[in-house]
């Protein structure tokens, strides 16, 4: 019989979702599994109708599989509670907790072995040398420098990962993980180096360049900021020093309001109103929003003062929002906040002045 645990998209979610619940070994309906996959409380579709929901569909093909495989297992595993429609639910009471563990073992070893595939593909998206520090003297490493260079290799990122000491990632990886305190030689950029003792605690890419987080000795002591291209020389371990941990979620909301890297200095959160003055480039935003809170606030069409579209952030505005809103050109304009949209009208007066 066919695993039942293969596949992907909306069913195999379901799938997973009903076998998970009825080990649980009480009545699940339709409209249970419902709630959990749209994270809704229990009773939701109580006066609702379930089979308007989008993957409606999709739960009554899964559930039937479900109940037929543990019945293949175990014949009378499955019990309901002789209720009818939208109030009918079923239990599982087999003997075995998990009757179909070698299905779904198999599954995850497929995965694993599919991920294990894709990062050899993903040599041209993953820098080279990080692969290369973790696939070290083995075959897969052999078998993908030899497709590379016959011309076999079927992905790439528009993105060069020959960076400057992109070698390092992989070391401040294991540095973070393990709990290591490094010192090495940093140049900020029109600056003189110096020695820094680093206690690198997060890893985060950003327009194709990677920058690692920490605490230092020297301000900013807490998430002092540091581009893996200024690093000059070797990275030494500190044995006598002891490692300053992030605290739990502390870079999740370092990030949660900036677009990039940059906190600049007396900025704070507020709500930024930017307009589309093309359709296409209102629905470019919509499907690669600048940020995690965008949320669309006027969709685009003919109004009194002309045809656009607007979209609302709720980010502290920094150079890195600017940067982007520049990259669409003159499609896009700052509505508000005042300051940014002044600061977005000096740059293009600049670079007016600079092709007069």
């Amino acid at each position: 019989m066919k695993n039942i645990f293969v596949g992907f998209g909306t069913r195999s979610v379901f799938v997973n979702l009903i076998y998970m619940e009825l080990m649980k070994r009480e009545f699940v309906s339709y409209a249970d599994i419902l709630a959990i996959y749209y994270h809704r409380s229990k009773g939701y579709y109580d006066q609702r109708a379930c089979n308007r929901e989008p993957g409606y569909g999709e739960l009554k093909k899964a559930y039937p599989n479900v109940i037929k495989a543990l019945e293949n297992v175990s014949f009378g595993c499955i019990i309901d509670n002789g209720k009818i429609g939208k109030g009918k639910a079923y239990k599982y009471i087999g003997k075995d907790d998990d009757p179909l563990a070698e299905e779904r073992k198999a599954i995850e070893q497929k995965r694993v072995e599919d991920y294990v595939a894709f990062c050899k593909a993903s040599a041209g998206i993953l820098p080279a040398s990080w692969f290369s520090a973790y696939f070290e003297n083995t075959q897969l490493l052999l078998d993908t420098h030899r497709e590379d260079e016959s011309g076999m290799g079927h992905i790439r990122s528009s993105l060069e990962q020959n960076l400057t000491n992109i070698d390092l990632l992989p070391v401040f990886y294991k540095a973070i993980t393990n709990k290591q305190v490094l010192r090495f030689s940093y140049q900020p950029f029109g600056q003189e180096p110096f020695t820094l003792t680093f206690h690198p605690q997060f890893l985060k890419e950003y327009n194709g360049r990677w920058f690692v987080f920490g605490d230092a000795d020297r301000e900013p002591f807490q998430a002092f900021n540091v581009p893996l291209d200024r690093i000059q020389g070797e990275l030494q371990i500190e044995e006598n020093v002891e490692y300053i941990a992030a605290s739990i979620g502390f870079y999740q909301e370092y990030f949660k309001n900036i677009i990039g890297v940059t906190h600049e200095k007396g900025a704070k959160v507020e709500e930024v109103v930017i307009r589309a003055k093309t359709e296409y480039q209102h629905g470019l935003l919509l499907t690669k929003p600048l940020h995690h809170s965008q949320k669309e606030t006027l969709p685009f069409g003919e109004h009194e003062d002309g045809s656009y579209g607007e979209v609302q952030l709720k980010v502290e505005p920094n150079r890195e929002l600017q940067g982007k809103i520049l990259l669409y050109g003159e499609n896009l304009e700052v509505i508000q906040p005042y300051a940014l949209r002044e600061k977005v009208k000096d740059t293009l007066m600049k670079m007016v002045k600079q092709y007069g």
